[in-house]
């Protein structure tokens, strides 16, 4: 069974997938093939490049061809401490991805064991924790301007509710255009990405306790199904049934 974990500042996947096409994720993604390689496809680059691991960057406009592989995606948020220490354990790239991750045989050969030992949620994030380096000096993460620390905090303490730009805005004080522009210029995603790729996971949340996926969209914020539909292909470049449909055989752990 695949799974899906969901922490505060991680999300982490292990599964089967199809093919994914052009997306922008609105998180960085660690991208790893556990069993066999797979392609990823960058749209300013000159073609597609086989790799075991990618690091992909919030908003690079990219497709992957899974063929068949077992993938264990790490989402990470671009504010956080592990972007900035996978960053420096990875090789160089063509364009915006980099690819071929520091001991990378060491990392296939701990997630082919999870995949096969299937532990908790627990056990998930300390082996990342133990997988991910520190970051050095010369890489760590500046402090974010306070405001858009309490924003961010603010759409990450409650996963079942999605806050209006109105709401956020008003709650540090803010013009809705000044809080735009100042939070793409510290954390370097546009606001609006960010609150979506948010409302995907509180999409995962409420799935996970219960509710049907029409439910849970509507509870997120979007207008309907087929608003949920749209945004989530543009998103992750599949289907909501991918990873929701009884037939993706998908576990929910919001841990």
């Amino acid at each position: 069974m695949s799974k899906l974990y969901i922490w505060q500042n991680r999300g982490f996947f292990m599964g089967r997938l199809p093919d994914i096409s052009e997306h922008r994720l609105g998180s960085a993604a660690l991208c790893v093939g556990i069993d066999r390689p797979f392609r990823v496809l960058e749209s300013e680059s000159s073609g597609w490049r086989e790799c075991r691991s990618t690091l992909i960057p919030p908003g690079c406009l990219h497709e992957i061809q899974v063929g068949g592989a077992l993938m264990a995606i790490l989402f990470v948020e671009p504010e956080g401490e592990d972007y900035p220490a996978i960053h420096n354990a990875m090789g160089e790239g063509d364009w915006q991805c980099l690819y071929g991750l520091e001991h990378e045989h060491e990392v296939l050969a701990a997630l082919a064991e999870v995949w096969a030992r299937q532990p908790d949620a627990r056990a998930i994030h300390e082996l990342l924790d133990q997988l991910i380096p520190p970051p050095g000096p010369e890489r760590r993460q500046q402090p974010l301007d306070g405001r858009i620390q309490r924003v961010i905090q603010l759409m990450k303490e409650d996963l079942t509710h999605s806050y209006s730009m109105n709401e956020l805005a008003e709650y540090v004080n803010l013009s809705p255009t000044r809080l735009v522009h100042l939070f793409k210029e510290e954390v370097g995603v546009p606001i609006r990405r960010f609150r979506q790729w948010h409302r995907m996971r509180v999409v995962a949340a409420l799935v996970a306790k219960g509710q049907t996926l029409t439910d849970a969209a509507l509870g997120a914020g979007f207008a309907d199904s087929s608003h949920f539909s749209r945004a989530f292909r543009n998103m992750f470049g599949i289907t909501p049934s991918s990873v929701f449909g009884r037939a993706a055989n998908v576990q929910i752990v919001v841990a």
